[in-house]
């Protein structure tokens, strides 16, 4: 049976390389459900207290850096809440045989090369937009700027080796090793935490 475009994007926005049967559809419903609870209650707290700050101090840059920041952490919170959930779930580990290990491999580094191009290619077009919006000057001085093609090249190789190493350790091609599989869920832990850290820093270091 052809998959939907629907299943596709949700096989894709959870990382799910296996078939989309029930278990992985109930589970991600619950998850989709918990996570537009959680969003649904961050986006009323915050819009009141955004009109608390507004009416109490009228500082709207004040009120933005807080919108924003918080913001962020819901998305940070809830990326990790998701990883979580799908790891303990087992919703994408790909079972291989050991023969066809290494071809699966060699796809994941390839679309991991194709992401960090991508990638690197998105912080650069945002990078000269933050830069040139505030005081709307000549834009070909900041598409030469060495410090933000670094920059963004930086970026696509952190995040290709990121997003390769992430896919690579999705690969279980030996399911009743639990001992492999308890030290794969370790290292995808701290592969997130370090995701969350090396976005950050760039978040900062662009401030």
């Amino acid at each position: 049976m052809k998959e939907t475009i629907s299943t596709k994007i949700i096989k894709w926005f959870y990382g799910i390389h296996g078939p989309l049967d029930e278990y992985r559809r109930n589970e991600l419903n619950r998850i989709g459900n918990n996570i537009a609870i959680f969003l649904l209650s961050i986006n009323l707290l915050l819009s009141f207290i955004a009109s608390l700050l507004m009416l109490n101090t009228n500082n709207s840059e004040l009120t933005l850096d807080i919108v924003v920041s918080v913001l962020l952490l819901t998305v940070f919170a809830s990326s990790g809440y998701i990883l979580y959930e799908t790891k303990r779930h087992h919703l994408t580990e790909i079972d291989v045989e050991a023969k066809q290990e290494g071809k699966t491999k060699q796809k994941f580094i390839k679309r991991a090369i194709v992401l960090g191009i991508y990638f690197a290619f998105i912080i650069y077009g945002l990078t000269i937009l933050i830069d040139w919006l505030p005081n709307r000057g000549a834009l070909i001085p900041l598409l030469t700027e060495s410090s933000t093609i670094s920059s963004a090249i930086f970026s696509g190789i952190v995040y290709g080796i990121l997003m390769g190493t992430w896919e690579i350790h999705q690969i279980k091609s030996d399911p009743n090793d639990k001992k492999v599989t308890q030290n794969h869920l370790h290292q995808k832990y701290w592969l997130v935490l370090f995701i969350i850290i090396v976005i950050t820093s760039l978040l900062l270091m662009h401030k």
